[in-house]
């Protein structure tokens, strides 16, 4: 247990606590005990027991003089490295718009962060800003993180977060296009800025950062194959959110390779001869890159370009309104409902994980049910006949 002692201070008691610091000398924390010093011998020495047990979780003593607060923006610095350039990014915004103003109002050190306190602010998150479990979830695992590393660097014994009530996940709900809706989707993006966006994106249940990253490099028009290996995602440097291209997909399972039919050969070689007249035409000006995606000047189509120009489309065209991630749900029900496997719908989609794939469209699995129970109920009507 830790070093402590009792010493008054005008009027009052205090135990003086040891704390080793990081250059390995010794610094005193006093911590007011509420006694007078006429209080009885035992119910001093019980107060210092309590006490002591209370800072026995910290192993330094800059636990005791940073805030939560600094301490966790403190930590998402220094482990930049090791994030990818979109986790740093939606760290920063959780962060910044929450756990930061929340906890920095609080006051908490790194020390006095107690399990409660992180519950109060799931409870905060979900009952005060209307946030979902599912992104309580989010914040749960940077809090969770971030507390580890102080474990790991000894500053604190033990992780407060390992006892907190976990915030529950709720199944997230996904819209989609039945096949006609999604045959009048191809239709409308005839001609559009987004038409090879969308056609890809339908065709190869692409997500949007995969669709992007897209390059006539990963097209092997002799053996009749799209590699899957790199994506285009927004980012904050600084004040300015830019594109960045990574030579990585989402995860492992998502760097994948799809094979081409004539058709979808065709239709690319289409593309590619297009963008072949737009740079003849355009001489100097023309942005002369290796994306599939491009716009008419050769720049590579932006992704929140693909948000709200999706939306227009849809708007102009009098579709039903979904979100354009909605299209790879569209792709694998309709996949789904023309009798391929969830195993085959998984590797297709690059899924890492079979439950997930089987979780999020089960909605198909519902429909299959009244099926298969309408089939068996006949059974029973023939057998009262």
């Amino acid at each position: 247990m830790i070093s402590a002692s009792i010493q008054a201070k005008k009027g009052w008691l205090y135990a003086v606590l040891q704390f080793k610091t990081k250059e390995g000398r010794y610094k005193q924390k006093w911590v007011a005990m509420h006694l007078k010093p006429t209080a009885k011998k035992k119910e001093q020495e019980e107060k210092l027991t309590q006490i002591r047990l209370e800072y026995s979780g910290i192993c330094s003593v800059e636990a005791l003089e940073i805030s939560f607060a600094d301490y966790i923006q403190k930590w998402n610095e220094e482990t930049k490295a090791s994030k990818s350039v979109t986790t740093y990014d939606g760290y920063c915004h959780m962060l910044n718009k929450y756990i930061y103003p929340y906890f920095k109002e609080k006051g908490y050190t790194l020390a006095e962060l107690k399990p409660k306190d992180i519950n109060a602010y799931y409870k905060w998150l979900q009952s005060d800003c209307g946030l979902s479990g599912n992104t309580a979830l989010k914040h749960h695992q940077i809090i969770y993180t971030s507390l580890k590393y102080a474990v790991d660097n000894d500053l604190i014994r033990k992780n407060p977060c390992e006892t907190v009530t976990r915030p529950r996940k709720q199944r997230a709900e996904h819209d989609f296009y039945n096949a006609d809706e999604l045959k009048s989707l191809l239709t409308a993006a005839k001609g559009d800025p987004l038409e090879t966006v969308i056609t890809l994106a339908v065709l190869y249940a692409l997500r949007r950062e995969e669709v992007l990253g897209l390059k006539w490099s990963n097209i092997d028009f002799t053996k009749h194959l799209i590699r899957i290996n790199t994506t285009v995602v927004r980012a904050k440097q600084g004040d300015k959110l830019v594109c960045v291209e990574r030579q990585q997909t989402k995860s492992q399972t998502s760097n994948r390779v799809l094979r081409m039919n004539e058709t979808i050969e065709r239709y690319l070689k289409q593309v590619k001869q297009q963008q072949a007249y737009n740079k003849e035409l355009c001489g100097n000006c023309y942005t002369d890159s290796d994306y599939v995606c491009t716009n008419t000047m050769g720049v590579l189509i932006q992704p929140d370009y693909v948000t709200s120009r999706f939306n227009k489309v849809l708007k102009k065209n009098g579709l039903r309104h979904i979100r354009f991630h909605d299209l790879r749900h569209s792709t694998a029900t309709y996949l789904l409902s023309c009798g391929f496997s969830v195993k085959q719908i998984q590797e297709f989609l690059g899924h890492s994980n079979f439950n997930f794939t089987a979780d999020t469209y089960i909605h198909l699995y519902e429909q299959d049910q009244e099926d298969m129970t309408n089939s068996t109920s006949a059974l029973m009507k023939e057998q009262a006949a």
